[in-house]
């Protein structure tokens, strides 16, 4: 029985593409996108997974110094957020068994509270960046009372020496994702073009993917709904379609060389399919022409090759 991925709408946001596409040099340019969450049903031991939070309800209740940035970033919509998305197609965040977090940017978390059952799963390094921050631009202000505490699953490694991505203390803070499918190896291991990734179950079905160049921890899911199909699920591995199309490069970014790299997979799968599987589809977290095609994928729906 292969996972089920279903789409559920966690809010928009507004961002100037110059910030993102290096070829646009028209800084008035400014586009309203969804910051995509999805619920990921592994039907094989019914547990759910939601792989990004999108953005919080109130925007209030984010902390004063990330309001400067949200006002940068209007229009701003939070409803439906993720939590009534579940709610719209019969489900409860209460019924979540695991938060997979693609990184820790304002737009990807939500409201963390109203998963009370969930174990959240970060990347590496990614509870040392929300203690102590990393103040290169107006985005990188981060809550150190984010994660809820006793439920987190920070991945070990792998290390990239010198990289800007790279301030984790070495140790994982909790144990590891033995929490959700003890008996296997979760070991980070070779999958194509991608040198370390994850089997979260050991059934090749859902594979977390490091994808680093964005952010500290950025970590990307890809999931097996079909013989024949995987949904790569690639959070902010870039923020444009044209990017990943190879039309333009990214603007000046934290890693470019890391970000362009991570890319560079992704499109390769995209393009040849991945162990023998021919078809990938890539899922971008603020791609706007996705959302609006694939509307019947909203959960309680799912998406279908």
């Amino acid at each position: 029985m292969y996972p089920r991925v279903s789409l559920l709408p966690s809010g928009f946001l507004t961002l100037p593409e110059h910030f993102f596409c290096a070829d646009q040099r028209d800084t008035s340019v400014r586009n309203t996108v969804p910051s995509m969450s999805f619920l990921i049903h592994h039907l094989g031991t019914d547990l759910k997974l939601v792989f990004d939070l999108g953005m919080r309800r109130n925007l209030d209740d984010y902390p004063a110094d990330v309001q400067p940035h949200l006002s940068t970033r209007q229009p701003i919509h939070t409803y439906p957020d993720v939590s009534e998305s579940l709610r719209r197609g019969g489900s409860t965040p209460s019924s979540i068994d695991a938060v997979i977090l693609s990184h820790v940017h304002y737009d990807h978390v939500g409201t963390p509270s109203d998963f009370e059952n969930a174990h959240f799963i970060v990347g590496s390094g990614t509870q040392h960046l929300l203690q102590h921050g990393m103040n290169y631009h107006s985005a990188a202000k981060f809550e150190k009372d984010l994660l809820p505490i006793g439920r987190v699953i920070e991945l070990e490694g792998p290390w990239r020496p010198g990289s800007k991505n790279d301030c984790g203390s070495g140790q994982p803070a909790n144990p590891g994702l033995d929490q959700l499918r003890s008996g296997i190896s979760h070991d980070w291991k070779p999958l194509g073009p991608f040198e370390n990734t994850i089997d979260v179950f050991g059934d090749g079905l859902i594979f977390i993917v490091d994808s680093p160049g964005h952010l500290v921890g950025h970590t990307n899911l890809l999931v097996r709904v079909a013989q024949d199909q995987y949904v790569y699920l690639a959070g902010d591995a870039c923020h444009h379609p044209r990017i990943l199309d190879g039309l333009t490069e990214m603007s000046e970014w934290v890693e470019n060389a890391l970000a362009a790299e991570t890319v560079r997979k992704i499109r390769q799968v995209r393009s040849e399919g991945l162990e023998g599987v021919p078809n990938v589809e890539v899922v971008l977290a603020h791609d706007g022409e996705w959302f609006d095609k694939h509307q019947d994928a909203i959960f309680p729906g799912h998406f279908t090759a």
